[in-house]
């Protein structure tokens, strides 16, 4: 049949296809199909398709075919790209020719038994994409050579992802698998493979888009560190836990985070509660403690550092500078020794904590990232630091030093570890081993020395220069030691 004799037939198949044009398939088209009464026992006959949409179709069959008869309800097999999908089709009107041809309108719909036939019921929780930040996707057309289509991610569960994309895409037939090569916003690109399982149509701003329901066919724990990423970042996951519930590990929480000095009295009692929150979780306070009790007088002449996520304080920590004829908050527990530097050489950090469903991911990191960036002053380079005995391994392996000095909180249970180091030297790299190093504070020593904070000299340039060699190897690293493990 030439393109010439399909203009004359005046057909309209608007019921099952709305507002999208079909496309003609061709003899050429790899686009074949098979029907036979639903539900029959019967040898399913071969017709040729004759127009395609992703909402329905159109069959070219011989007249008088009792199949393909008005109101008949027939079972449809459509392979396309070497692709079988099986449909439960409604022939919604058949039209005869003056040259002997009968043309029958399918509406599709997938099994009741089908894998996919509960698209459009999705399973668990969904998360919308930020608008500004949408996800983008580009995949082969299927049974078409060197043509693509193109799709924004709208939002994303831990089954799949909705797509939308143009009207002009008329291959997009529920039960297709895809090969996306999908690209999230400041986070990675990803292969995914996926399964579409519904379509219909949407309208923004007075125009019509597809939207494409898919499943995931597989999904790497790469995918879903990257995919988690980007939902904390830009999406509308209200907790880290939600996330890590779906199965999806974002890498670095802290890239979500706001990090700032507290402003207002109410981020003050946040602070407060927090700080209960986080001692409660670590079994570091007595039942029936209150959140005025997390509270000294250190905390008004101190500058005190939150980390916000989704309007959320989920860290914290208080910095304090002394100056020389002041007692340090530390001296409130033990003697200072004479050889140990002055008090206005010091700043103490106190208070560091926590939201118990925020740990086991670079969000400390990032909080000491911050108070290195903003708070380390060449005048003023000696950090003053107590932690608990859990805590303490981490933070001699990111360079802090342990002293002799121990003492007991009045409020906190167990000990308290005090640690007093050189920062400029940690940032240096001087007590710090290579690869916490470029994971802690590769960042934090470029921004100190381009603001002028820190200047290096020859021998730290040499030093810096062998540590960024193995900054392959600590990236690895850090990705094994953020890997997810069974409780």
């Amino acid at each position: 049949m030439t393109s010439g004799s399909r203009d004359r037939f005046d057909l309209d198949f608007s019921d099952i296809h709305s507002s999208v044009f079909p496309t003609d398939v061709r003899d050429h088209d790899r686009v074949l199909a098979r029907v036979r009464k639903r539900q029959s026992k019967n040898e399913y006959e071969d017709v040729r398709v004759w127009r395609l949409s992703p909402l329905g179709v159109e069959i070219l069959c011989e007249p008088d075919n009792p199949i393909l008869a008005k109101s008949e309800k027939i079972d449809l097999e459509l392979t396309i790209g070497g692709q079988r999908t099986s449909f439960e089709g409604l022939v919604v009107d058949v039209i005869r020719s003056n040259e002997n041809i009968t043309l029958a309108g399918i509406r599709l719909s997938q099994p009741k038994d089908s894998a996919s036939g509960d698209g459009n019921r999705r399973r668990g929780t969904r998360w919308l994409c930020g608008e500004d930040f949408f996800p983008t996707c580009v995949s082969p057309t299927p049974g078409r050579f060197n043509e693509y289509m193109y799709f924004q991610v709208r939002d994303i569960s831990s089954t799949g992802l909705q797509l939308i994309c143009s009207l002009r895409n008329k291959y997009l037939i529920p039960g297709t698998q895809l090969n996306l090569t999908a690209s999230f916003p400041m986070v990675g690109d990803l292969s995914l493979s996926v399964t579409i399982t519904r379509v219909g149509i949407t309208s923004e701003r007075d125009k019509d888009y597809l939207v494409v329901g898919t499943e995931y066919s597989s999904l790497s724990q790469n995918a879903r560190n990257i995919i988690g990423q980007y939902l904390l970042q830009f999406g509308n996951a209200e907790s880290l836990a939600d996330l890590r519930q779906a199965g999806f590990f974002p890498q670095s929480v802290s890239k979500g985070t706001d990090f700032y000095f507290l402003k207002t009295e109410q981020d003050y009692e946040e602070v407060l509660r927090l700080r209960l929150i986080a001692h409660q979780a670590g079994g570091t306070v007595d039942q029936g403690v209150g959140p005025e009790s997390m509270s000294d007088r250190f905390d008004s002449n101190s500058r005190i550092i939150v980390a916000k996520y989704k309007g959320q304080i989920v860290a914290s920590a208080r910095i304090h500078y002394s100056v020389l004829e002041e007692e340090m908050e530390h001296e409130h527990y033990v003697a200072w020794p004479t050889e140990y530097p002055r008090r206005d050489t010091v700043f103490e950090i106190t208070r560091v904590c926590t939201h118990p469903d925020f740990r086991s991911n670079d969000l400390l990191a990032g909080l000491l990232k911050f108070i290195a960036s903003t708070c380390i002053q060449p005048q003023r380079p000696w950090v003053l630091i107590s932690t608990t005995d859990a805590l303490l391994p981490f933070y001699k392996k990111i360079g802090l030093q342990e002293t002799p000095l121990k003492y007991t909180h009045p409020v906190y249970k167990g000990n308290q570890n005090i640690l007093l180091t050189n920062a400029l030297d940690v940032v240096r790299g001087k007590s710090v081993h290579p690869i916490y190093w470029n994971a802690i504070w590769r960042e934090v020593y470029d921004y100190l020395v381009e603001t002028g904070v820190l200047k290096p000299d020859p021998l730290d340039h040499a030093r810096v220069r062998a540590y960024r060699a193995m900054f392959p190897v600590a990236l690895l690293f850090s990705g094994i030691s953020r890997t997810p493990r069974k409780r």
